[in-house]
């Protein structure tokens, strides 16, 4: 936030004390978010993902950010807008980007290389 990149933390989705884990889940920092299920993989959103983690995330509040004045949350899939990032179906490989500002600065793709075997 505040132009820092944030990122998903190890173990979202996974408790370790109670040896589960969601099908919807982070092994690490890396920003690979796991789907594991026999559900086909259009069931699984971005809002579910932000649920999983606990942060709130709708089209206009992000955390404990929300729109106001010239800040806007700004969601980016594969370069391209989503107006509702709580309806978004992950596909595989997708590359996701949501920031919290005006709006002239945040980039619309991350730099990332997948992981061999990812």
């Amino acid at each position: 936030m505040d132009g820092q990149p944030v990122t998903v933390p190890a173990n979202v989705g996974i408790s370790i004390a109670d040896q589960l884990e969601s099908p919807m889940h982070a092994h690490d920092t890396t920003g690979v978010i796991h789907i594991e299920s026999s559900q086909p993989s259009n069931a699984f959103t971005l809002g579910a993902l932000f649920d999983v983690w606990g942060v709130k995330l709708t089209p206009t509040h992000l955390g404990g950010y929300h729109n106001a004045g010239g800040d806007t949350v700004h969601v980016y899939a594969n370069g391209k807008v989503i107006t509702d990032p709580t309806q978004y179906a992950l596909r595989p490989h997708d590359n996701i980007v949501i920031g919290y500002e005006p709006g002239t600065s945040l980039p619309h793709i991350a730099p990332f290389t997948w992981p061999p075997g990812e």
